[in-house]
């Protein structure tokens, strides 16, 4: 995990990568009072070590939430990217290992994310999201509601939290990362 300022010094390399994995997307991984952690995985072998290839990258977000009349602790995982050539290798479950405890010890309760490859998230707990959200559309600069296809949401278990209602509204509050 990552401190902000540590993040400066692979900035090039995440910024590399998140174009060559999201060549459609605007991704912006500037920090901002919602950012808990970032996650980064540089390339190991000897060769690489002086030139630090950037070869994957996660960020998570966390705000408060509402479900009906209930406001839980909500965690927000965006811009989690693989460079292709490392895909298949479990850099992804260790990113999303490593963000699950990072969430957990922020008392969040429920982690969503979007994604354009769901399958990909089911082995790390997170299921499909059915309740539609309202969160704030920063293309258009309003508030949008919508039930995101590749939306997903997984319980973190902690004390005294329970499931989110399957198909009641969620107020994100913010943005979607």
């Amino acid at each position: 995990m990552l401190t902000t300022q540590r993040l400066g010094h692979y900035s090039e390399g995440v910024s590399a990568l998140l174009k060559l994995v999201f060549p459609d997307a605007s991704i912006d991984i500037s920090p901002n009072n919602e950012l808990l952690t970032y996650g980064l995985v540089l390339d190991g072998s000897a060769a690489q070590k002086a030139a630090n290839k950037v070869v994957g990258f996660g960020a998570v977000y966390t705000r408060k939430m509402q479900q009906g009349t209930r406001t839980f602790n909500a965690g927000i995982v965006g811009g989690i990217a693989i460079h292709p050539d490392y895909r298949g290798q479990g850099l992804c479950s260790r990113l999303m290992t490593q963000f699950d405890a990072a969430q957990i010890q922020a008392n969040v309760e429920h982690s969503f994310l979007f994604a354009y490859a769901p399958k990909v998230y089911h082995a790390a707990g997170y299921q499909l999201l059915h309740a539609p959200i309202r969160f704030f559309d920063t293309p258009s600069n309003q508030w949008a509601y919508f039930v995101y296809r590749g939306g997903m949401v997984k319980h973190l278990g902690i004390e005294n939290s329970s499931a989110l209602e399957p198909h009641t509204l969620i107020e994100f509050n913010g943005q979607v990362y």
